[in-house]
């Protein structure tokens, strides 16, 4: 029992890093991610693109400036992306834009085809600046996220192998159990696969013995009162084990 409290700490203890590893590793991305507007703003700026009415907001990569509509709506006028090319073996960057298209003249739409424009303009006079500041930004964010989830990587294995352990236990203690034998209430009968075809109601189960692949067990089947005797194969009797674990505690033994 304290070797298995003590593993049980130590996943607690590991559960606990983690969660501090994926805090810090989202405090990163998003510092990283307010350097990136902050240095994109100002080319914003210097094309009067943003106003009280007009913003931009960004998320994944894509700056998207929007508009208030009728004074309550937000919509998007248009956005430009930062992404790798397709289907390309470099990780050369490039700026893509997208926006939608209409036949409706009002103001608004004519306010949106200037801001297009002005968006256009500013990526054709400084996109390649745009790529690189924003590619040495993407750089050093990752190589500070490369270690946080290099320390990720390494707990996740050493929670993995600690939750084997406490696993090996817990169906240790299944088997000790099983092998002092279990009474089932009557609202609490349990199914087990006997002879890989057949399920049965028990009432009670004792582990006898085990062998190879399979497991002798005795057991008394719902309405009736003599034991029977029964092989039955270990991946069904460990299947029982886990269905049934929350059931499995000592309550009465019998011959």
């Amino acid at each position: 029992m304290v070797m298995k409290n003590e593993i049980q700490n130590q996943i607690k203890e590991v559960e606990q890093k983690l969660s501090f590893l994926d805090q810090k590793r989202e405090s990163i991305y998003k510092i990283y991610q307010d350097l990136e507007v902050a240095f994109v703003t100002p080319f914003l700026e210097q094309y009067n693109i943003l106003s009280e009415e007009y913003f931009f907001k960004y998320a994944y990569n894509t700056f998207s400036i929007n508009a208030l509509k009728d004074g309550i709506y937000r919509e998007e006028l248009v956005n430009f992306r930062i992404h790798t090319k397709s289907f390309s073996e470099s990780r050369e960057r490039v700026i893509s834009t997208s926006f939608y298209s209409t036949n409706t003249n009002s103001d608004f739409e004519l306010n949106r085809m200037v801001i297009i424009g002005k968006v256009g303009q500013m990526l054709l006079d400084n996109k390649n600046v745009i790529i690189e500041g924003l590619n040495e930004l993407d750089q050093k964010c990752s190589s500070e996220v490369k270690e946080t989830n290099n320390e990720v990587y390494a707990l996740e294995k050493e929670l993995r192998e600690l939750k084997l352990s406490l696993k090996e236990i817990e169906k240790e203690e299944m088997y000790n159990i099983l092998s002092e034998g279990v009474h089932f209430k009557m609202d609490e009968f349990a199914t087990l696969d006997i002879n890989n075809k057949e399920s049965r109601y028990l009432s009670y189960i004792k582990l006898l013995s085990t062998k190879n692949k399979s497991v002798v067990v005795k057991y008394i089947a719902h309405r009736d009162e003599d034991f029977t005797t029964a092989t039955v194969r270990l991946m069904h009797l460990e299947r029982f084990i886990v269905r049934y674990s929350n059931l499995l505690t000592p309550k009465e033994v019998l011959a």
